[in-house]
């Protein structure tokens, strides 16, 4: 039974260099989470070629491989048939990439805009996001790939929370951002933890001072990142935990500051 987090850097602290972000990660022994697929101005002419590229650079790979999947000006419900079929093929093109490479999670935003202050418009995209998922799902549940959700701009998990549970699949949970919770909500993470319980599957961890989504480094921020893993032990989940901390010196001192306070809270060391 799985008793401990797995443990993955973001792949944007090498900037379209998957080698080196591979390289990165061996050196501090985690995982890797593919946060940037390539150039999106140079994806449609060169999808495959950079698909081979990765495949050759995470074969080297000492860990496990998670994946962002597309998020920029995308929503699979928009009115505009234009965008919602670009939309959609991104996300299929997510999916095609985790499979290709081995990952097991893909993380997905809403990309919902909470600056509208619409009923009609959140249960407008409740629902359209929701018959999405009910054809996106059954491909993941095929592979054995988990898809999550993450938070951006929602001050709630409602959303996600309802989307995930009427879907009603083991391949579909959710993702906690806690920078973005931190910048963007004012309930705290271990809230959000508790609310979410067994559909948490996937964690962000950076920091920041509420005035901008920093990705700072966990010590450089307003966020307290011990009583997030208290919550996490009380409530028993494990789960994975990605840095997405750009800077690379902020990372490595997040890793070894993580690793310290995981050992403090669990009495043991993490890997």
């Amino acid at each position: 039974m799985k008793n401990k987090s797995e443990i993955f850097i973001s792949s944007t602290v090498d900037f379209h260099n998957i080698y080196g972000a591979v390289e990165t990660a061996n050196e501090l022994g985690t995982g890797l989470e593919i946060s940037r697929f390539g150039k999106l101005k140079e994806l449609e002419d060169n999808f495959d070629e950079t698909l081979n590229i990765y495949k050759d650079a995470v074969k080297d790979l000492e860990h496990g491989l998670t994946l962002h999947g597309f998020f920029s000006n995308l929503c699979v419900c928009s009115k505009d048939p234009l965008i919602q079929e670009a939309s959609i093929k991104r996300y299929y093109q997510s999916f095609e990439i985790a499979a290709e490479l081995g990952a097991k999670t893909v993380v997905f935003h809403t990309c919902y805009n909470n600056l509208l202050k619409q009923e009609q418009y959140r249960q407008n995209f409740f629902l359209g996001t929701l018959e999405f998922y009910k054809e996106l799902i059954p491909h993941f549940e095929k592979e054995g790939i988990i898809a999550t959700i993450e938070n951006v701009h929602e001050k709630d998990n409602e959303l996600i929370r309802n989307i995930v549970a009427a879907i009603n699949s083991p391949n579909l949970k959710a993702t906690i951002d806690i920078g973005h919770c931190n910048l963007h909500s004012d309930i705290p993470v271990s809230d959000w933890i508790k609310d979410y319980g067994i559909m948490l599957h996937h964690m962000h961890f950076h920091n920041n001072f509420k005035n901008e989504d920093a990705h700072s480094s966990l010590k450089n921020g307003t966020l307290d990142i011990k009583p997030i893993l208290e919550t996490l032990k009380t409530m028993q989940l494990y789960p994975q935990i990605t840095f997405e901390i750009f800077n690379r010196e902020e990372l490595y001192e997040s890793v070894e500051y993580f690793r310290e306070l995981y050992k403090e809270v669990y009495g043991e060391s993490l890997n």
